[in-house]
């Protein structure tokens, strides 16, 4: 699912939550949001589900907590509480578990509550969040006045699913196949990445600033490396047509400081990938097998990531 959101001047943090809920949670028709939504503006593409399930209506003040099931084991979950409760943020906090009868969750992912890494909301003026999601992932972008994404990495956030490739890493062992990345902090930071709870190479459990994870671009290695020397048209690949193409890159995981232990990727579950840098601009479409991808700024212009659009 791909929504562009379009928020009018004066909205409420109530009408914005509430509209921003039922997007994710499936509404197909723009009619059936509150009167802060432009819906002349707004656009909604519902190609693949969006996939999360509302889990707590009350999860706190101007918060709401969704789920979605996992991809080997639809009887778990993974948990963003969508947070308005910050004046001029949208938070999307990951948590393992949240219980919606004491409203509280365990092991929040490290950032994920924390202003930079999420993304600005400017309900006196209006503005724009970007929302794409399926049982996979869950993203927030957002622009208002020239300003995108968060306020100190300028890249969109949320929940990403994560492959699992350790032979400890299994669905019986209960580790949470999630993180949480700001992907402009990302294409900062390769150790950026956070997840509820880690096994780490020495057989420590590590939760909070701790579980960190690196990232990897497949065949450059560091990502923030790629995001910052892959750039121009010269990186675009010959195609077979005597013209050439953008290449989409897998994001892998791996233990910060022990590159050789491997935590999955995120590429084949959530459809996210890495671009060279300077061959699109920010909300370009691009299409790649006949789907539709859209490219989202990370940290400075022409640094991108492309996901699928709808």
């Amino acid at each position: 699912m791909y929504a562009k959101y379009v928020y009018n001047a004066g909205s409420t943090v109530a009408n914005v939550l509430s509209d921003v809920t039922a997007l994710l949670t499936g509404e197909s028709d723009l009619n059936n949001l509150s009167t802060s939504c432009n819906k002349g503006q707004s656009a909604l593409v519902a190609d693949v589900a969006a996939g999360w399930l509302l889990h707590d209506a009350t999860a706190g003040t101007n918060a709401r907590a969704l789920k979605a099931p996992l991809a080997d084991n639809p009887n778990a979950f993974k948990f963003v509480v969508v947070d308005f409760n910050t004046s001029g943020y949208v938070l999307t906090k990951v948590y393992e578990n949240w219980n919606n009868t004491t409203h509280t969750g365990t092991n929040l992912c490290a950032n994920s509550d924390q202003t930079p890494y999420s993304q600005r909301l400017d309900l006196t003026n209006g503005g724009t969040l970007h929302l794409c999601a399926s049982e996979r992932f869950l993203l927030i972008a957002g622009f208002y006045g020239g300003a995108w994404g968060s306020s100190s990495y300028n890249g969109p956030s949320g929940c990403f699913e994560r492959t699992r490739v350790c032979p400890w890493d299994t669905v019986a062992a209960g580790w949470p196949p999630f993180i949480f990345a700001n992907l402009g902090y990302w294409a900062y930071n390769d150790s950026s990445a956070s997840m509820p709870r880690k096994f780490s190479r020495t057989g420590a459990t590590l939760t909070g600033g701790s579980a960190n994870l690196g990232s990897n671009v497949v065949p450059f290695g560091s990502l923030s490396w790629f995001m910052n020397n892959c750039n121009g048209v010269d990186q675009k690949a010959p195609d077979d047509a005597g013209g050439s193409f953008i290449p989409f890159l897998p994001i892998l995981l791996s233990d910060n400081g022990n590159m050789p232990m491997h935590y999955g990727e995120i590429t084949s579950l959530c459809d996210l990938w890495a671009l060279p840098q300077g061959v699109a601009a920010n909300l370009d479409v691009i299409q790649k097998s006949g789907v539709n991808y859209l490219c989202l700024q990370a940290q400075t212009s022409g640094k991108m990531f492309a996901v699928r659009k709808g």
